[in-house]
């Protein structure tokens, strides 16, 4: 009786493992469809449409970025419940002429 009870169990976790290696299978080929396909986050060259250029942390919760949206840079305050535009940066060409 305790042969048939230890092969029973052996059988069960094999079975358990198995599934779970199937959907996790199925889960990273999920993810990688997802990564590969996100068109929503990128331009047609393929470049991010918004770059964080620059991150200040004030507090936990709070902190200043700096972010490159179509070529223009902008600086966003961001909190909890909020995101601020705070100022636009010109360029260093701009600003020599």
């Amino acid at each position: 009786m305790n042969g048939a009870f230890e092969i029973d169990l052996l059988s069960t976790g094999l079975k358990t493992a198995g599934m779970l290696l199937i959907v996790l299978a199925l889960l990273f080929g999920v993810l990688y469809i997802i990564k590969r396909f996100s068109f929503f986050q990128r331009a047609s060259g393929g470049e991010p449409l918004i770059k964080v250029l620059s991150t200040k942390h004030l507090s936990p919760k709070e902190r200043i970025e700096v972010l490159e949206i179509s070529g223009e840079k902008i600086v966003v305050g961001i909190s909890a419940n909020n995101i601020t535009f705070l100022t636009k940066l010109k360029d260093s060409d701009e600003q020599n002429k």
